[in-house]
């Protein structure tokens, strides 16, 4: 699945408890741990206890709230997954059934502790406007974590899409502790490429994924650690 549109400004991230997702503001509920307060971050310290119950949380940047799928989201991705601007640089647009298959997937990863996608709720609107996270990928024979996201054509040109993705490159390695993630991009989005620079992802090589020429995008869990918090 390739990253598509975009490109954000950094952001904070915050981790929100459920009963809080009703009021923009966030109110810290522990002592931020020494990464997060190194990374600008805030988060509820009850939800480090489980490392692979992390992508669990609920997160929120200034514009988005990242919150796990629920099978009632169905409706609302199957209509996104229809749209063929939605589903550009992909294998096009999905029926009812395709979508249902992809969303439980999603259900299913993280009913295995998985990183799997969040749902992306515009926080103004309060509207899905599509997904941000992990999607497991095997490039060349070799199993990989990618970070892919895909927004509501009307919510283009907004510089969402890196505010989300900056989200969630910062909680795989601050929380899930992953050694390393991947984008992977089509030559000719290069609105993609540019978002995809911006979050500090480096070229690593071009290959074939799904009949499609792509650039693969990666970045290390060391090469993160020693990037300015921020980029």
């Amino acid at each position: 699945m390739f990253l598509q549109l975009l490109s954000q400004s950094a952001s904070t991230v915050c981790c929100l408890r459920a009963s809080e997702l009703s009021t923009p503001s966030v109110k810290r509920t522990s002592r931020p741990s020494q990464c997060a307060q190194r990374s600008g971050v805030r988060i509820d310290q009850r939800l480090e206890a489980k490392r692979l119950t992390k992508n669990l949380a609920l997160y929120s940047t200034i514009r988005l709230i990242l919150r796990p799928f629920r099978s009632d989201d169905v409706d609302r991705m199957a209509e996104l997954f229809a749209n063929a601007d939605f589903m550009r640089f992909s294998l096009g647009p999905m029926n009812r059934e395709q979508s249902e298959t992809f969303l439980g997937k999603i259900l299913g990863w993280d009913r295995a502790g998985l990183p799997s996608p969040f749902a992306v709720i515009d926080r103004e609107s309060e509207t899905l406007i599509g997904y941000c996270g992990f999607l497991h990928q095997e490039v060349e024979g070799r199993a990989e974590i990618e970070i892919g996201y895909r927004f509501d054509p009307r919510f283009w040109n907004r510089r969402l899409a890196t505010e989300a993705a900056r989200a969630v490159r910062d909680h795989a390695f601050r929380d899930l502790l992953l050694e390393r993630v991947i984008s992977l991009i089509h030559p000719d989005n290069h609105a993609s490429r540019r978002a995809t620079e911006k979050n500090a992802m480096h070229l690593e090589k071009k290959t074939t994924f799904k009949a499609f020429p792509t650039f693969v995008f990666s970045l290390s869990r060391q090469q993160w650690l020693q990037s300015p918090r921020g980029v």
